[in-house]
């Protein structure tokens, strides 16, 4: 029976630290999640923080399963994850009652489950919690060195979070990922699918002009909150430009914003020329970096940048005369790498040391 109680709780654990480190690598999607949730819930006033509330949640959830593999206050942890999972389950009972069209958001990006599949796994993991630690008085006494290994492991969680904060994801779940092909509006089957990957966009007369995300070699630059950049990133973003159309690509501006914005903002001409409009939501699932580009060619998504790392014009010249598949591999596979890296190390700590 002690074995059993210390399985349970290590499967609750893993599966929270999971999930809370799927949300830690894409902190802007976690407050995405976070507003949808206020919407619902008419939390208008909390929008400000929902950032901090995605980043806090994910952060504490990830700790909390930390704690739960190694072992380290066990009746604390327990109390925790009992009142969270508690929380949890009657959120999703309640969102299993009106069904509204959202995602639970419990993976991030990398899984979508149904509000039932939702209820029901909340449900289960009740019932392990309750396995793993009813009744209190029979917890076990934790070795002291894992009071050495959650520590190591609380601060590689915080470090990773500071890390995802001023980079895209190491591993993009998006419907815009490395690899996929943009669709063209018409082209479309199911129109209320969220995961097709289709954004359309309008030139300054307001007339779309989709086509040009599919055709040649494109620098995209996604601007989803153009008054929030400031003077120095929109120099970057000029450099990238001119540096990208220096090589042979095509660059552009995708803005969440009206022509007259975009030309309140002081930018050069050539940049205020090359500007197209399309829906926010789109560009910040296009790249979660505000101000950060994508390559495409002929639609396909080969790779990306936080505007923090832009790409220097001997980058931009390499990828253009690259293989695209060859783009695709040496761009992408180290960032699922040092993810995986992370991964193993943290658990290797959590469960070794």
């Amino acid at each position: 029976m002690r074995v059993i109680r210390r399985i349970s709780a290590v499967l609750i654990g893993f599966l929270f630290f999971l999930a809370g480190v799927l949300k830690l690598m894409d902190p802007v999607g976690a407050r995405l999640v976070v507003e949808e949730y206020l919407k619902f819930l008419h939390l208008y006033f909390l929008m400000d923080i929902s950032g901090v509330i995605g980043s806090g949640m994910a952060l504490l959830e990830t700790l909390v399963g930390a704690a739960l593999i190694t072992g380290v206050w066990r009746k604390i942890a327990a109390i925790v994850t009992g009142v969270m999972l508690v929380g949890f389950t009657a959120l999703t009972a309640f969102l299993y009652v009106k069904n509204p069209h959202m995602d639970c958001g419990c993976f991030g990006e990398a899984i979508h489950l149904t509000h039932f599949q939702s209820l029901v796994k909340n449900l289960i993991l009740l019932a392990l919690w309750a396995l793993a630690f009813l009744p209190f008085r029979k917890l076990e006494i934790t070795r002291k060195v894992k009071y050495v290994s959650f520590p190591i492991a609380a601060v590689s969680v915080c470090l990773f979070l500071l890390y995802s904060s001023v980079n895209i994801p190491l591993v993009d779940f998006t419907p815009f990922s490395p690899g996929a092909e943009l669709m063209l509006p018409e082209d479309i089957i199911d129109p209320t699918d969220d995961r097709t990957p289709t954004l359309s966009i309008s030139d300054a007369d307001g007339e779309y002009v989709d086509e040009r995300l599919v055709e040649g070699d494109l620098i995209a630059v996604s601007v989803y909150q153009p008054d929030k950049l400031k003077a120095a990133q929109w120099e970057s973003i000029r450099q990238v430009m001119e540096d990208a159309a220096a090589v042979g690509f095509r660059p552009m501006i995708l803005a969440a914003a009206t022509p007259e914005m975009m030309e309140s903002f002081g930018l050069a001409p050539e940049m205020v020329a090359a500007t197209y409009y399309a829906d926010p939501k789109k560009l910040i699932t296009l790249n979660r970096s505000n101000g950060g580009a994508a390559f495409l060619q002929d639609g396909l998504v080969v790779t990306k940048w936080h505007i923090r790392h832009l790409p220097d014009r001997e980058r931009l010249s390499d990828l253009a005369a690259e293989d695209v598949t060859e783009s695709l591999l040496s761009e992408n596979n180290s960032d699922r790498v040092k993810l995986q890296g992370f991964l193993l190390y943290v658990f290797a700590v959590m469960l070794l040391l």
